[in-house]
């Protein structure tokens, strides 16, 4: 018997997708399109969500969905539902995220008053992805640029 492997939504954290990241499946508690630009590039919006990664993020946290307009399709998590243990939210003090913004991201929640103004790393966008998406996950051990970033 081969065992199941889940992996998770990077929005909400849950365990959903049966797939490795990238495989456009929508999560049904948060209702993110599993896209493995947005998870990689997590700062940038309008690619298969509308919403970058990080205000998905913020907008689960404070209303159930990534986006507003899915609120009517997102769920609350089960019993049932489980977590990545490690899963956390993006922490762009510490974790090192590629983005395509010159030289500063500024983010503000359209429902909050969360505002994000930090200067980013310029990258090269032709730089491949790595073989196992998995090392995207940008709060496991296994996150390729962990080196570059700050230890917590």
């Amino acid at each position: 018997m081969t065992e199941h492997t889940s992996y998770p939504c990077p929005c909400c954290g849950y365990l959903i997708f049966d797939e490795p990241p990238g495989s456009y499946d929508i999560c049904p508690i948060c209702f993110w399109e599993d896209d493995v630009f947005q998870l990689r590039f997590a700062c940038v919006d309008r690619s298969a969500n509308n919403v970058s990664l990080l205000v998905g993020q913020l907008n689960y946290i404070e209303f159930g969905a990534c986006e507003s307009t899915c609120q009517p399709h997102a769920r609350r998590p089960t019993s049932s539902d489980i977590r990545d243990p490690e899963w956390r939210v993006i922490n762009l003090d510490v974790d090192n995220i590629e983005d395509f913004q010159p030289e500063r991201i500024f983010i503000v929640n359209a429902s909050s008053d969360i505002v994000i103004d930090k200067p980013l790393p310029l990258i090269n966008d032709k730089t491949p992805y790595p073989d196992d998406r998995t090392q995207l996950y940008y709060w496991r051990p296994t996150y390729w640029r962990r080196t570059l970033s700050s230890e917590s």
